[in-house]
């Protein structure tokens, strides 16, 4: 699980979970970026999710991503082809001191399956 890391700038911050997997103990979401204090200024926030190649094809067995600020829900997708998607990849704004966390959605049929995260924030 990563953390924010600015910029040698001061106007950005990036963050990147790596690739992460598991087994099948591995529970139905996984933390995978949790940044505690988005800053001192309010931000424009991206995300780019990336997976791996699925065990199957099924429709039930898709990954997907949930983004919270301060504790809130504000953006939840699981599907099966999410480069399609109208809304990806997920951008939005941040209020100054934010908590941030992006969240792995899983099925039990995909717990195996590589994900990762990697996030930009531009200092407004």
């Amino acid at each position: 699980m990563s953390s924010q890391i600015l910029l040698s700038g001061g106007d950005k911050y990036y963050s990147y979970s790596g690739i992460i997997f598991g087994d099948v103990s591995v529970p139905a979401s996984i933390s995978m970026i949790t940044i505690d204090n988005t800053g001192l200024k309010d931000s424009y926030v991206k995300v780019l999710p990336y997976y791996g190649q699925p065990q199957s094809g099924a429709g039930n067995t898709a990954l997907g991503i949930e983004i919270k600020l301060d504790n809130i829900s504000i953006y939840n997708s699981q599907r099966v082809d999410p480069d399609n998607a109208r809304e990806w990849p997920p951008e939005f704004f941040a209020p100054r001191n934010s908590k941030l966390e992006i969240i792995s959605l899983n099925t039990s049929q995909n717990n195996t399956q590589t994900r990762g995260v990697n996030l930009i924030g531009y200092y407004l």
